[in-house]
């Protein structure tokens, strides 16, 4: 099965992006995406903005994972980006979005798909994850992340960086058969 770093190269990784809105958010991103993966902008562009219009892809903590279905496509293609100020996308904890993960995935539904999205959608609802992600300075620093959390080893497993003495309550996300995201608040020990 791919794996985030798979689908998200440190060339897919651009950090410091200056966007102001949702249209130039997905405009910049669709660019982006069909000039690395030879596809039509526009189509990739309407695909995420109509997907995006069923219900916000943001996950809360200041990350989205804005994600779209595209006819034609044969295996996945992520885009990672970093804002430099954060962005009003409906969050449910209101807080502005400053990281995103843009996903295309083929039309047809795999069951290795939905599993990578899931997967995604619970690695950026890990607090340990959200603190390595905002420490990282350069693409290969995210891109190492990435690698790490898509494939940890018994002796590096950042699930284990928690203080055992101490809880906290997080957010924790997973993936619906109807794509929506289903959210609920956990303590993590």
């Amino acid at each position: 099965m791919e794996s985030l770093p798979d689908i998200c190269r440190i060339s897919d990784i651009l950090l410091d992006v200056d966007i102001d809105c949702k249209n130039q958010l997905f405009d910049h991103a669709a660019r982006q995406l069909g000039q690395r993966h030879a596809l039509n902008s526009q189509t990739l562009q309407t695909a995420l903005q109509l997907r995006e219009q069923t219900g916000s892809t943001a996950l809360g903590h200041g990350l989205a994972l804005p994600h779209a279905r595209i006819p034609g496509l044969t295996e996945a293609h992520a885009l990672f980006l970093r804002l430099k100020r954060g962005m009003a996308f409906d969050a449910p904890d209101g807080a502005p979005v400053h990281n995103l993960l843009l996903l295309l995935l083929p039309q047809e539904a795999h069951p290795q798909h939905l599993q990578l999205l899931a997967t995604i959608a619970r690695m950026f609802s890990e607090r340990p994850f959200r603190e390595a992600l905002a420490r990282c300075d350069h693409a290969q620093q995210v891109h190492q992340l990435f690698q790490l959390w898509a494939d940890p080893q018994a002796t590096n497993d950042p699930h284990f960086w928690l203080d055992s003495n101490r809880y906290f309550l997080d957010t924790e996300a997973s993936l619906r058969p109807d794509y929506s995201i289903r959210r609920k608040v956990v303590a993590r020990f």
